[in-house]
């Protein structure tokens, strides 16, 4: 399938207009129109239905968006290996905290040291895509993920663990008990095995007054001391240690959430791989 078909495509999915896809895409409305009456004809499926006030995804169109954005992601990513500026290229995923608050550093200090080596690093993907799709097309080399599932074709290394603390900017919250039903806590989920060990705290039917999936403005929140909430360890250690931020005790023993470097068994062996795991600080072996 022709790429640009692909990118007209996506582009008229994520804005549900023809004319401001067209803007993203810096040609003619008529252009994305033709691009997906090719795409249209190609799949022998109509992928919108439109109107004058709306556009909208057909369950044909629903259906192969996963598909367009993988077919887009793979002719990219051949491009990137098919380069000779570079004699090696690594892609690697994980969540967004990870990167920023453990291995950025890392990743810095590798390119410096190997600059015939390119390094894409992805943030903020859905973790069971990153591993169903990105990591099995080929299209990752290696995934960073918190309790990875067993899978067949999947090797794993421990890269870390880390212990999630409860923290408050409020120096004398340390001396009172928490209230988690307080409408300042906010509440983000760890994963296993915070998410069964928190649940284990509340009552059944318990729901946060605030929640955020979004690891940097939990910080930011918690810095503003307008909340209280729980933070990995090496995340909160930084502030904890200028007094900017506080942990506050909890009569429990605190869970402790592992993360994994993730990637195909039968590519153990290749260049990518060594390289990758050599950046997360990773034996090989």
């Amino acid at each position: 399938m022709d790429p640009s078909h692909l990118e007209a495509f996506i582009a008229v999915c994520q804005t549900l207009n023809f004319t401001i896809a067209a803007k993203h895409l810096h040609i003619s409305q008529s252009a994305v129109t033709a691009r997906i009456r090719a795409l249209e004809q190609s799949t022998g499926k109509r992928l919108f239905d439109r109107d004058n006030r709306s556009v909208r995804l057909t369950r044909s169109g629903t259906t192969f968006l996963p598909y367009a954005e993988r077919m887009l992601q793979l002719i990219q990513e051949s491009k990137l290996s098919l380069s000779e500026q570079y004699r090696e290229h690594i892609v690697v995923s994980g969540p967004g905290s990870v990167w920023h608050y453990r291995y950025l550093n890392r990743i810095l200090d590798f390119r410096d040291k190997n600059p015939h080596v390119a390094v894409k690093f992805l943030s903020y993907i859905d973790p069971s895509y990153m591993i169903r799709d990105l990591l099995l097309d080929g299209t990752v080399n290696l995934a960073i993920k918190l309790d990875p599932p067993d899978h067949q074709s999947i090797s794993k290394r421990l890269l870390f663990e880390d212990e999630i603390i409860l923290v408050s900017a409020d120096g004398s919250a340390e001396l009172r008990e928490p209230n988690f039903s307080a409408p300042t806590y906010c509440h983000i989920d760890w994963g296993k095995p915070f998410t069964g060990w928190f649940a284990s705290l509340v009552e059944p039917s318990f729901i946060p007054a605030l929640q955020t999936d979004h690891s940097s403005i939990m910080l930011t929140m918690l810095l503003s001391n307008s909340v209280f909430g729980f933070l990995p360890k090496s995340m909160a250690d930084p502030y904890l240690q200028s007094n900017r931020l506080y942990q506050i005790p909890l009569p429990v023993e605190l869970p402790i959430i592992k993360g994994y470097a993730c990637f195909l068994t039968e590519k153990c062996e290749q260049p990518h791989i060594r390289l990758a795991l050599e950046l997360l600080g990773a034996d090989a072996t």
